[in-house]
């Protein structure tokens, strides 16, 4: 077998392309970064739980919050649902807080004051989160469980 001999110019233009061809790899001590797949599908918004506000099941005008699913003053729903509240009758408001001797807002959220309107919240963690009308207070509660 032959012995193969390059001259020092024709080894710089070796050691250079070899370099060049290196250099396009990436770093080659702990590879190309990856693309990260997603590990599930993507969650589609769902519709939005309906309350309805100063009407109850039998559409009698009350001071009342009715959840459209359970009927009750109760509304549970998941991280990430989205609660409507529907006016149907009268003046009131859907004001996050309690009632312990008077209502007190806890800023989480609060429509205002309203009439013949909707309002939205949605709700980013788990628990229980209590609500008032600020018009009638303690006799309008209502209460939305988040699980």
């Amino acid at each position: 077998m032959r012995e193969m001999r390059f001259e020092p110019a024709a080894r710089a233009a070796v050691l250079a392309l070899t370099l060049s061809v290196s250099a396009g790899c990436g770093n080659t001590v702990s590879g190309p970064s990856a693309t990260p797949t997603p590990s599930g599908p993507t969650p589609t918004p769902s519709a939005p739980h309906i309350v309805f506000v100063g009407q109850d099941q039998s559409g009698n005008r009350l001071n009342v919050f009715v959840d459209q699913a359970s009927g009750t003053s109760t509304t549970t729903i998941h991280v990430g649902d989205t609660v409507q509240w529907n006016w149907l009758s009268g003046t009131h408001s859907t004001t996050s807080g309690i009632c312990p001797n008077g209502c007190i807002p806890d800023g989480t959220w609060d429509s205002g004051v309203e009439s013949g309107a909707t309002f939205q919240h949605t709700f980013p963690s788990a628990g229980s989160y209590p609500y008032f009308c600020r018009v009638h207070g303690t006799m309008m509660q209502g209460t939305v469980i988040v699980q």
